[in-house]
């Protein structure tokens, strides 16, 4: 019974093997996602008809208390930059504001046991009464099973929820939705030029 007891006792072994390796794999897999992330950010940079325009970002784990950032556990962030929304308000003394919409995000991250989630921050605005939270698109078990082609699908997918989640899209049939739009934010109207009575 004492052998059965070590085996089970064993697999926290085997278990921090797993970890390990998983770990070690991001670390050559990262530059992978990093190398086509930019591929396809110079290619939309250069071949959009609006450009937002797309960058790919590095990221390390961060402690506040110490300052510090772990190394071993990098993530990987493909995103778009702020979007004009054409929308400008001014005052009597010449100041204005404009709105403008913060670009969407989509982060591959590693977690503490290795596996790799994959994020999707949307679009968000000041007329947002609460800012959207995130959502996993994919848990990757393995940074091996991290390809090229899973690369590519899940950034054609997370700029397709991206799109909806924008003031460009928002009004538009989800496909996925069978024709059930989202209700866009109504921009509040209190200066009243005149009084008049409509007839």
């Amino acid at each position: 019974m004492l052998n059965d007891i070590l085996q089970i006792a064993n697999k926290y072994a085997t278990g921090l093997g797993h970890v390990v390796k998983r770990r070690t794999d991001w670390l050559e897999k990262h530059q992978l996602v990093m190398a086509r992330l930019k591929e396809i950010a110079d290619h939309l940079n250069a071949n959009t008809l609006y450009k937002q325009p797309f960058y790919v970002d590095k990221s390390h784990a961060f402690n506040e208390e110490i300052n510090g950032t772990c190394k071993q556990i990098p993530s990987v962030t493909f995103r778009t930059g702020d979007m004009p929304m054409l929308v400008t308000f001014r005052n009597n003394a010449g100041d204005h504001k404009e709105w403008l919409e913060e670009g969407f995000r989509i982060t591959f991250s590693p977690t503490i046991t290795g596996q790799i989630v994959v994020l999707f921050h949307p679009h968000s605005s000041n007329l947002d009464e609460t800012q959207p939270e995130y959502k996993t698109m994919a848990v990757i078990s393995e940074p091996d099973q991290v390809t090229v082609d899973v690369i590519d699908q899940i950034i054609a997918k997370g700029i397709e929820f991206a799109y909806y989640t924008s003031f460009t899209g928002v009004a538009e049939a989800r496909p996925e939705n069978d024709g059930v739009q989202s209700r866009p934010n109504p921009i509040g109207f209190k200066k009243y030029e005149s009084t008049e009575k409509a007839s």
